[in-house]
């Protein structure tokens, strides 16, 4: 028979990883002295190395503690376990490569504003909610070509829509002239190209969304930016002289 202390020392756990998986009901001491001493043997050592290795295998405890009691439903476990494992691997993937990419952006652009760089690492990660999110309105087709022309050049579309709503933020604390502002504006319009911004906003036209979700879809602004980026276009005109540029080419 082992003490606690002994048995702690043995298996590499600590006291209070013994208790508490005595409280769990996963190691029971082999016998309890009258004077309320746990003591371990042999039998305990077996159990506590199954413990560890499901434990490694990402199983919770309380899937553990139904293994240790139906060892005949292991293979299933493991087989099951597997599986999800895998899917972590590839969520894991998907996170690592997102990361490069945000890696290479901010590599690309000559200004430091983390909230701004932030989103568009949310946006990056979130692609396939954003995905899930349009499903309710537009044909998979469509979605499969926006971000498909998204994607094509992510790195340098995301180094512009950085830097240009960045020196919007700027030229809003600044009070920039008309003539910046409206170069600024026609800058960020112009991130995606004119044609696919036609294509995109004919597929829209026919499809009624109330409001992108803020949460999917952030802005690079504050509410108040939001409204005055807003009166600021509306009174240089900018969407109309985009407008019209178009329509006389």
């Amino acid at each position: 028979m082992y003490s606690i202390g002994q048995f702690a020392k043995k298996t590499g756990l600590t006291i209070r990883a013994l208790r508490y998986y005595d409280e769990k009901g996963l190691l029971t001491p082999a016998h309890i002295s009258q004077g309320g001493q746990r003591l371990y043997n042999d039998d305990n050592i077996l159990t506590v190395q199954k413990i560890v290795t499901y434990k490694y295998l990402d199983f919770t405890i309380e899937e553990i503690k139904a293994l240790l009691h139906e060892e005949n439903s292991l293979i299933e476990s493991l087989q099951q376990q597997r599986h999800l494992l895998e899917q972590k691997r590839q969520q894991l993937d998907k996170v690592i490569a997102s990361v490069d990419t945000a890696i290479k952006i901010h590599e690309k652009i000559s200004v430091i504003e983390p909230t701004i760089f932030l989103l568009v690492l949310n946006s990056i990660l979130t692609e396939e909610q954003q995905r899930t999110y349009f499903e309710q309105y537009l044909p998979l087709s469509v979605i499969d070509k926006i971000y498909g022309v998204l994607n094509d050049d992510l790195i340098e579309l995301n180094r512009q829509y950085i830097e240009v709503a960045y020196a919007i933020k700027l030229a809003n604390k600044e009070q920039a002239s008309d003539e910046q502002l409206f170069a600024l504006f026609q800058q960020f319009l112009n991130i995606i190209p004119r044609p696919i911004q036609i294509e995109i906003a004919q597929v829209f036209a026919d499809v009624q969304i109330e409001e992108l979700d803020d949460w999917l879809f952030p802005s690079p602004f504050t509410k108040e930016e939001e409204e005055w980026v807003m009166k600021q276009m509306e009174r240089l005109q900018v969407l109309e002289v985009a407008f019209d540029e178009e329509t006389s080419s």
